[in-house]
């Protein structure tokens, strides 16, 4: 069976970042890296990791002293995941409609547009 990586909750996407940027990783600096930004308290913390364990996408290595969080899923193959989940889910498949409304009300930068360009020209070639 395929691995599913969506379903992430918006609290547990935060932590994936810190996972993917730091990993392998222990609760005390998770929490650290945290709780400027979101605040959350160490249990709380704790409760999103065992929910990710449970859906896959972090394991715990225990052989050291200090538990160990690692991701299971690759960085760029779960946002993919995500993006395609977004775009059947809240964009019926549009993905014009989709696009047009990420880029809507935002000043695109040069560079920016340029890499834009650059997709639309790959999907022709």
């Amino acid at each position: 069976m395929e691995e599913r990586r969506t379903g992430l909750s918006e609290n547990e996407w935060y932590i994936m970042q810190v996972l993917w940027q730091k990993a392998p990783v222990g609760l005390r600096e998770i929490c650290d890296t945290l709780k400027p930004m979101k605040g959350w308290s160490r249990h709380a913390v704790i409760s999103f990791l065992k929910r990710m364990e449970a859906k896959g996408a972090v394991r715990v290595d225990e052989s050291g002293k200090v538990k160990q969080y690692i991701p299971v899923w690759n960085q760029e193959d779960t946002i993919e995941e995500e993006t395609h989940s977004v775009l059947e889910r809240v964009y019926g498949g549009n993905l014009f409609l989709m696009v047009s409304n990420a880029v809507k009300g935002k000043e695109l930068t040069e560079e920016e547009k340029q890499k834009l360009m650059g997709i639309l020209q790959n999907m022709e070639e």
